[in-house]
């Protein structure tokens, strides 16, 4: 009997030790990791699981310049939140697109916030909360004082440096998805 009653504690112990493991191996998700979400920097896309496709839609991608030219002053008003999937084709299209045109332009990396997500559209830290956050990608321009102004989502109504412009630019944009 006493040793059957060593042998049950034995075996709570392996299960508490188990699900304690469990539990701080997902804290320490790093953007490496393909289940990943949260704060993603260029530099995690560049060198990361995800540097692959990252890198070469970075490298296809040729915006017009003459649109570059009239993005580059107005952007640098605004604050940039992007939400995306690694494991989205719409975002693996438009992500790299969007930080090439920001590279051009010169605009200030900590005036922009890219949040990976999972297929749910949440992070567990929930970055995404009170945005409306639906489809990935999502790119929210937001003024100095933090209002948004516009946002970007999944694919462009024209060209992608157009969308862009018109956005900072404050003309007449509407996202696929927002109610008239």
């Amino acid at each position: 009997m006493y040793i059957s009653f060593l042998n049950k504690i034995k075996y709570s112990a392996l299960i508490i030790l188990f699900v304690n493991l469990t539990l701080v191996a997902q804290e320490d998700k790093t953007p490496n990791d393909k289940d990943y979400t949260g704060l993603i920097t260029q530099e995690d896309f560049r060198t990361g699981y995800t540097k692959k496709w990252f890198n070469k839609a970075y490298k296809a991608y040729e915006p017009n310049e003459e649109i570059v030219q009239q993005i580059k002053k107005p952007i640098k008003q605004y604050r940039i939140k992007v939400f995306m999937g690694t494991w989205c084709p719409d975002s693996r299209r438009e992500t790299p697109k969007l930080l090439k045109l920001l590279d051009e332009v010169n605009f200030k990396e900590k005036n922009l916030e890219i949040y990976a997500m999972d297929h749910y559209k949440s992070t567990e830290a929930n970055y995404e909360e009170d945005l409306d956050v639906h489809h990935v990608p999502t790119i929210i321009f937001f003024d100095k004082k933090g209002n948004e102004i516009n946002r970007f989502v999944e694919f462009p109504q024209e060209t992608f440096e157009e969308d862009i412009l018109k956005i900072v630019t404050n003309q007449s944009y509407q996202n696929p998805y927002a109610e008239e």
